[in-house]
């Protein structure tokens, strides 16, 4: 992985995660190996107990602390996770969830350099969260925008992976310093997808990632019972009261569901299927005009495959740029059903979609540019 950013082997970089994996996308395999390829020295601190690993020039640090208690988690990973990073004595700390903000600013205080990941548009997820009552919803989320709002104002520098919320983050929060920096690809130049190939896979529908209430599964399932012939897979999680919901329903039975998928399974399961699934309601999100945060749907353009994404400003205007899908209401099974028989019945066509897709991802929505940007701006909190 090659950067423009001159070698740097003397600074450190330190990433804090409370509820994060230790193979985080956004940390791990883009920011940290990205960072440790430019001659810094990256460490990842996560709240876990399993034993410290290094891979690819990122160590990964248990902070010794793990539950699986929400609650317990927010209270008491921060005092783990401190001592951890006060041991590391980095130059630059980051935090991405809003939990540990008050340790991005207890580091702040005692003159540390910390940068603030605003991986989604948090106060307005709350709305998205089945676990909190919904009368409580509107207050939590109100809380927690003025208490960000106030924060975040005090970090050296924030990013974002979606243009509006990087500018409602300039103009509401009055942060200066805020970067976008999306969640685009690493993209392997090497690959190519004949026709052939393509056309042997059959009809396979895939999903992958976190299926949240939001991703309108029932919605999906109602459209494939009316058609034969395609299979669908759903690789990742699904939220406890979600997937009780799911698992009643008469498609279920016919579903391959693959509960959580790693780096290696995902690549082959790439290898196989014919399209994919990134439909997402954003009505309840805060972010009518969609998001550039959503890893899967540029993961699948990068895998060649045609998508069915949801009829929002950003992911229309990529669809209609690139001619790389199609979109459609997330909520009208009808309209699921005829994309995904139009896909299945012109192969020749939907073959060419995957194809503009990932020549869309060659060109303009790959990781490798958007690391430039990320390490530009982490030189320049290093001599602010």
């Amino acid at each position: 992985m090659n950067h423009s950013i001159e070698k740097n082997v003397t600074k450190k970089i330190c990433f804090l995660g409370s509820a994060l994996s230790r193979r985080d996308p956004r940390i791990f395999w883009r920011q940290g190996r990205s960072l440790a390829s430019a001659g810094y020295d990256a460490t990842f601190i996560v709240s876990d107990s399993e034993t410290d690993d290094s891979e690819d020039g990122v160590r990964t640090i248990s902070s010794g602390f793990s539950t699986s208690s929400r609650i317990k988690r927010m209270l008491y990973s921060k005092k783990y996770l401190y001592k951890k990073a006060l041991q590391i004595n980095a130059d630059i700390y980051q935090v991405s969830e809003p939990e540990l903000i008050p340790l991005g600013l207890k580091l702040k205080r005692i003159g540390k350099k910390v940068i603030y990941d605003a991986r989604e548009d948090y106060p307005r997820m709350i709305f998205e969260k089945d676990y909190i009552p919904k009368v409580l919803r509107k207050p939590i989320s109100s809380m927690l925008e003025k208490y960000m709002c106030k924060s975040l104002k005090k970090f050296d520098a924030v990013f974002s992976v979606t243009p509006h919320i990087v500018e409602y983050i300039k103009k509401i929060w009055e942060c200066r310093e805020v970067h976008l920096v999306t969640n685009y690809p690493i993209v392997d130049k090497d690959f190519h997808l004949s026709f052939d190939e393509y056309d042997n896979r059959g009809n396979i529908l895939c999903y992958i990632g976190n299926a949240y209430r939001a991703s309108r599964q029932e919605i999906t399932f109602k459209a494939l019972e009316k058609i034969s012939g395609i299979k669908y897979i759903i690789a990742g999680r699904i939220q406890n009261d979600y997937k009780s919901e799911l698992v009643i329903l008469p498609y279920w039975k016919r579903l391959e569901f693959i509960d959580g998928i790693e780096k290696e399974g995902l690549e082959k399961l790439y290898s196989h299927v014919s399209i994919g699934n990134s439909i997402r309601d954003f009505s309840d999100s805060g972010a009518p005009k969609g998001s550039l945060g959503v890893i899967k749907i540029f993961e699948y353009m990068e895998a060649a495959l045609p998508i069915i994404c949801t009829n929002i400003e950003l992911w229309k205007d990529i669809v209609d740029k690139y001619k790389c899908g199609i979109y459609v209401n997330p909520n009208n099974s009808d309209e699921i059903g005829e994309a995904l028989l139009y896909l299945t019945e012109h192969k020749e066509e939907a073959y060419q979609m995957g194809q503009n897709g990932r020549r869309a991802v060659l060109e303009e929505y790959n990781w490798e540019n958007q690391a430039n940007r990320y390490i530009g701006v982490i030189n320049k909190v290093l001599i602010s």
